[in-house]
């Protein structure tokens, strides 16, 4: 079967096909030699437009694939008709430099001529960050909070109406999770982002381990025929300050393309966790107190070189190095029934860390006609190190609040984490005269090695515990395979269908335990997309996918890592992928109302499980695989521009899940609505359009996920920009003004009740200005280069 599949790939892969489309290229100025970016350019036939693109920022715009056959070439500015010619179109076409006569300043145009804060395309919705106010100056997962569809909650990262997701930067997955995630997404700056894709049911082409849902944030590119610089600096105080600097260089002229970024920041937050068990003859309170120290520095270089008119390479490196470090206050009170104090444990814990991120991408793409087709091949390595120290030491007191003799308690977890993978990536987009194909392959070998080690320090001199200890090995080989074919019948039908191929082999190994746990599975995912556009006016489609979710390494580590002298967490590595098939119905009205059906559903699903020891206040919290569910719901949004000094996206979200729990303790079926609602505000504040200012509202109702039940949160922010000249902006934020955004949740097992809550400094100003300068007038075209690729997923 295997052999087969790889005969066929490879079969296609050399078809050499002549597709009967061409192509028609220009750039646009106005009579004063002023390039015009963001002008539409349509081409026309039979009163309906059959191609569209706009002018990017130096003024020239491409038109793919149109049939042969009689046209007319239209370009538009704000709605006015700046340019028409009828055109016969029976080869490539160069309309060189068109001059037109236009009447709005330039200043303007830089300023109006911007694209929608938020754009639905038809399999994704984009959310423009350069045009967020609030946006401005912060970080990335800034911006991811306050995206369309996209939730964050005691630091996790969600797609409303989707059991997990992943995110990529420029369509390549990052390998962390978790507060190392947290930590990276601080470290790209938002004046740094273009955009961010909110994939609700990614193609094929994707891989299959981007769960649920995908988010790409997609940073800007070098701008043609041109360099540029900026400089940005920002202060944040929340409980604490946090302060910032960043730089970016962009240089793009003849076949040479370089761009290169870097940011440091340093500072601090506060965050508060409760948590309370309800035994049957005791309740226990435990109360953190924290202060999460980060200092990092960041950086990205990628050069790309056009070696002639079909050819192009270039290479990219990524880098990030930290040092974060948590300090904790701890205090568990054990309390009888009558709410009197039994016993009580202060703990005080240090978790200081150092984290290294490197990525190198080597790519190659090769034109082979003006059709369309091309052949991307990318060669990629990525190394994590990680090495940190958890310390805590812990005193105990009775009931009259004196301490416990011999009680004192102290140790260190100490871990080392390495992670390494290789991958080697190829995608053909092959179109035909009748049929679009694209298909591709992938290599991908990671490896990750961790030891970690246990010492107690009660005695003032640490003694090492090798029962405590582990050293922990794991391996996962992917081999995938894919096609994704495109028929449009007619302007009103287009359909897709995707067929991926992957191969997997793990091994997780305790040189500790000397244990050993294999995996090799081979599994199918399907995908498909049918779309009907009746008119200018409406649009349908309807798609199906089916993903899987793999454990993060950290999630199948056996090693018992301790939090306090009574609380602790493990990995499993006996821990299974879970599956997913999501459909969903999208409705579309004049490109402003979107309207969502989507259901999905899970088997083998596993969850971070907290185990409770019986008549003991200890606890281990460890990853399982134990429930199945399915959920139901619809997503609206709706883009309001009815004035000109107004731009508002609003949007709703209701659901219905069911989950299956079974496992001992939490053998039961929980079940129920949950729901969310959101406005995004842009405000045009004056005539000249340079101090604008925005209100961006998110409320989430109570809703169940998995076996928790979650309360109700709401969050509000400012944000005022004023643009002094084209080159310097000043930008202000106020974020959680209320201090609502909390999280707060319950969940019971063995018939106990725990009750959590969680606030993670979400209340914040941010006072930033940003400052560029360049030459956007350099003589020569430079043909425009990307590419776009996967790394697999890593912890």
């Amino acid at each position: 079967m295997k052999t087969t599949l790889f005969i066929l790939f490879f079969a296609i892969f050399s078809m050499t096909c002549f597709s009967q489309t061409y192509q028609i290229m220009g750039s646009v100025i106005d009579n004063q030699g002023n390039r015009i970016n963001y002008a539409g350019v349509s081409l026309i036939q039979n009163d309906s437009v059959v191609r569209y693109a706009m002018t990017d920022e130096a003024g020239n715009f491409l038109l793919i694939n149109a049939e042969q056959g009689e046209y007319a070439l239209e370009i538009r500015l704000f709605g006015d008709i700046l340019f028409s010619q009828d055109i016969t179109l029976n080869e490539n076409i160069d309309l060189g430099t068109i001059a037109v006569e236009q009447t709005v300043k330039l200043q303007e145009v830089t300023i109006t001529a911007r694209k929608k804060l938020i754009e639905q395309k038809t399999d994704r919705l984009v959310f423009n960050v350069q045009n967020s106010i609030v946006a401005a100056g912060g970080t990335a997962l800034d911006a991811l909070n306050i995206t369309p569809r996209i939730s964050l909650n005691g630091g996790q990262i969600s797609m409303i109406g989707k059991s997990s997701m992943s995110i990529t930067v420029n369509d390549r997955p990052l390998k962390l999770s978790g507060v190392d995630l947290e930590n990276y997404l601080k470290s790209i700056s938002s004046e740094n982002i273009e955009s961010i894709e909110v994939i609700s049911n990614p193609p094929a082409k994707y891989e299959a381990a981007g769960n649920s849902g995908i988010v790409n944030i997609r940073l800007k590119a070098p701008k043609a025929d041109s360099w540029n610089t900026s400089f940005s600096s920002s202060y944040k105080q929340s409980t604490y300050a946090t302060g910032s600097l960043g730089g970016r260089f962009a240089y793009q002229k003849n076949k040479l393309s370089i761009s290169a970024s870097a940011s440091y920041m340093d500072g601090s937050s506060g965050s508060l966790e409760k948590q309370t068990v309800y035994y049957p003859s005791e309740t226990f309170f435990n109360n953190r107190d924290g202060r999460n120290f980060y200092k990092g520095f960041s950086g990205l270089f990628g050069i790309d070189y056009r070696l002639n008119k079909k050819w192009s390479v270039g290479v990219q490196y990524s880098g990030s190095f930290s040092k974060p470090e948590t300090k904790n206050d701890i205090i568990g009170t054990v309390k009888d029934l009558n709410s009197n104090p039994q016993q009580t444990l202060k703990t005080e814990m240090n978790n200081p860390s150092k984290n290294n991120n490197n990525a190198l991408n080597i790519h190659s793409i090769y034109n082979f006609n003006s059709s369309g087709k091309t052949l991307s091949l990318d060669a990629d390595y990525f190394n994590y190190k990680k090495n940190q120290n958890q310390i805590f030491a812990t005193n105990s007191y009775d009931a009259d609040n004196s301490f416990i003799p011999d009680s004192f308690s102290s140790l260190n977890n100490t871990g080392e984490q390495n992670i390494e993978n290789y991958s080697v990536k190829i995608d053909m987009q092959h179109p035909l005269e009748w049929l679009k194909l694209n298909y591709g392959g992938k290599i991908s070998f990671t490896t990750t090695n961790n030891d970690l080690a246990y010492y107690d320090l009660s005695s003032g001199v640490p003694e090492y515990d090798s029962s405590l200890s582990n050293t922990f090995r794991y391996t996962e080989n992917n081999q995938s395979l894919y096609l994704s074919a495109e028929k449009k019948w007619n302007e009103k039908w287009n359909l897709q269908l995707g067929l991926r191929l992957e191969n997997t082999q793990t091994t997780g190994y305790s040189l500790t335990t000397n244990e050993a746990h294999d995996q090799n599975y081979t599994k199918l995912f399907p995908t498909a997309y049918l779309a009907y556009t009746p008119n200018d006016k409406h649009s349908f489609s309807l798609s199906y996918g089916k993903r899987i979710s793999r454990p993060r390494f950290s999630m199948l580590n056996p090693f018992k890592r301790y939090i306090s002298s009574y609380k602790s967490s493990s990995g499993n590595p006996y821990l299974e992928p879970s599956f997913m098939n999501n459909i969903e119905l999208n409705y579309t009205y004049r490109n402003n109302l979107n309207v969502t059906l989507y259901y999905s559903d899970e088997t083998n699903g596993y969850s971070s499980v907290t185990i409770l020891e019986p008549d003991s206040i200890l606890q281990n919290s460890t990853m399982l695989n134990f429930y199945t569910g399915y959920s139901y719901g619809t997503y609206i949004g709706y883009t309001f521009k009815k004035f000109k000094w107004l731009e508002s996206y609003l949007s709703g979200n209701a659901y219905y899940t069911v989950t299956h729990a079974d496992y001992p303790g939490i053998q039961r079926n929980t079940d129920g609505w949950g729901a969310s609602l959101s406005a995004s505000n842009s405000f045009v504040l004056n005539a000249a359009k340079t101090f604008l200012g925005s209100l961006d509202l998110f409320y989430s109702f109570p809703n169940t996920y998995v076996i928790s039940q979650n309360k109700a949160s709401f969050i509000a922010s400012l944000g005022l920009r004023y643009i002094l000249n084209k080159n310097l902006t000043f930008n202000l934020s106020l974020r959680d003004i209320f201090k609502t955004n909390t999280q707060r949740w319950s969940e019971t097992n063995d018939g106990i009740l725990m009750n959590y809550y969680n606030y993670s400094d979400a209340r914040n100003i941010i006072l930033s200005v940003t400052w560029r300068f360049g030459n956007n007038k350099i003589s020569s075209r430079s043909p425009k280069t990307g590419n776009t690729e996967e790394k697999n997923r890593a912890n």
